[in-house]
């Protein structure tokens, strides 16, 4: 443990940021090292739950360092990818006989979650890196984040506030809603909103949906039922239904009434809601109907009418009626070129700007690089991309030239290929259709190709590797 410098509270070795105040915690990687020095021998992991010091392989390779969570069903790991020293968390459900009935329903719904977060790509939902099967577990590598359930962050603000404010429940509001409408444009219903399922990134005070083994697809036909009492809804106990998407809004309802008031409503009670904004109440009154006709029947009809009565801002507020911004310059900047940095979201990119996250999407920005390592070097040589366009090749007008070695067979165009941003990514296309091969995984390409961290490129006899990281 270690004292964060700006607040002084404990913090979590390895931690990035303070779990209490969000502020950068100084001496990462000497936290870092000292907790892995804690653990006698780094171990290769051989069954059952995980251990913190074991390591485990999938495409990366992973040295556990603590337990976060457990279930009947397996466990919930932070671990550190060797590669880069990045916090990932990791997901292992156990292959065990207690629970064959439910086997495959648990096992559909661990390769769905794998599958969406694979797929998904908006600011409210972890990132998913891999997933995989070693020693009869299975296991999904996800982004770590590193904040508060909303329970307790909610719970920390009206004990120094005294009350949440009508602009905070708004905000969250809008930030739920507006992930529950990728999940359902997905085709889903997500089934289980409720504040332990939504964390508060501790930097940005940006709001992140988590766990979603529960997604349902109306092509299921034998979905596992469950309950979280007081969030939800009575059709959504029902397996002889289709669930629909207002189940997640009565869901969502439930929990801005608790953050309203500290408590779950009861079901099919008539909303009061004192001190409060009757526009404000009337709305959860809607979303909290026991006849699902009678509710919103889309969460984006709950964002539309949530961000009628207010400004939209970033959390904290500071009255009921105007939501005020924080400043970008409370945020961490980037040590990277800022020509080379943008926003994987929005596309946000700013050659002039020294800030480290997305003042839209309040998510790190992201740096693109190349890394060329030759027979003849001993050490690689990279050089990272420019947001907008990278020409590369061994032309003196190429962004950055290739150096061709002697033995090499000289068979690098002078403007070889570029690597360019289309929105939110980065792409690859060979300058010279009829010109010398370029290769992404061993495929030809003339382009473009987006490209994926960890890509091999192959241009002549020359081999690069691709990769993405945080710009701060």
């Amino acid at each position: 443990m270690q004292n964060c410098p700006t607040c002084d509270e404990k913090t979590v070795a390895g931690s990035l940021f303070c779990d209490s105040c969000g502020a950068p915690v100084s001496q990462v990687n000497v936290a870092r090292k000292l907790r892995q020095a804690s653990f006698d021998t780094i171990k290769d992991a051989k069954g059952g739950l995980l251990s913190p010091g074991e390591q485990i392989k999938g495409r990366r390779r992973y040295i556990i360092e603590e337990s976060v969570a457990k279930s009947g069903f397996g466990a919930t790991f932070r671990a550190l990818r060797k590669k880069d020293e990045k916090q990932v968390l990791i997901k292992q459900m156990l292959e065990q006989k207690d629970y064959d009935q439910f086997k495959k329903e648990l096992m559909n719904s661990f390769k769905r979650e794998a599958k969406f977060l694979r797929r998904v790509k908006h600011p409210a939902f972890p990132k998913g890196f891999e997933y995989f099967i070693r020693n009869g577990s299975f296991f999904l590598v996800m982004e770590f984040i590193n904040g508060k359930e909303l329970a307790k962050a909610i719970e920390e603000y009206r004990e120094k506030k005294g009350k949440t404010e009508d602009g905070l429940i708004i905000y969250i509001g809008i930030q739920i809603a507006e992930a529950l409408e990728v999940i359902h444009d997905f085709g889903y219903v997500y089934r289980d909103l409720k504040p332990q399922n939504v964390m508060l990134d501790g930097i940005s005070g940006r709001i992140k949906l988590i766990d979603f083994g529960t997604l349902y697809h109306p092509s299921d036909q034998d979905p596992l039922i469950f309950e979280s009492e007081g969030y939800t809804p009575p059709e959504l106990l029902d397996k002889t239904k289709k669930f629909e998407a207002s189940g997640d809004v009565y869901s969502l309802g439930a929990l801005l009434y608790e953050a309203a008031e500290g408590v779950t409503p009861e079901a099919g009670q008539k909303i009061t809601l004192k001190g409060r904004d009757k526009r404000l109440t009337a709305i959860i009154q809607k979303c909290l109907e026991l006849d699902p006709l009678k509710r919103y029947q889309r969460v984006k009809h709950v964002k539309d009418d949530l961000m009628k009565i207010t400004r939209k801002g970033i959390w904290p507020f500071q009255n009921k009626n105007f939501i005020a911004p924080i400043e970008i310059s409370v945020l961490p900047k980037t040590l990277y070129p800022s020509s080379c940095t943008f926003c994987e979201y929005c596309g946000y990119a700013d050659s002039k700007s020294q800030v480290g996250y997305c003042p839209q999407c309040r998510v790190p920005l992201r740096v693109g690089r190349l890394v060329l390592k030759t027979d003849d070097d001993a050490i690689a040589k990279e050089f990272f991309l420019f947001a907008d366009e990278t020409v590369v090749g061994t032309s003196k007008q190429c962004h950055f030239p290739l150096t061709i070695p002697k033995k090499s067979k000289e068979e690098v165009e002078p403007r070889h290929f570029r690597i360019f941003r289309i929105g939110n990514g980065l792409w690859l296309e060979a300058i010279n259709k009829d010109g010398k091969p370029t290769k992404v995984n061993r495929r030809k390409v003339i382009g473009p190709v987006e490209l994926i961290d960890g890509d091999s490129i192959k241009a002549g006899d020359l081999t690069l590797t691709f990769n993405v990281k945080d710009a701060c």
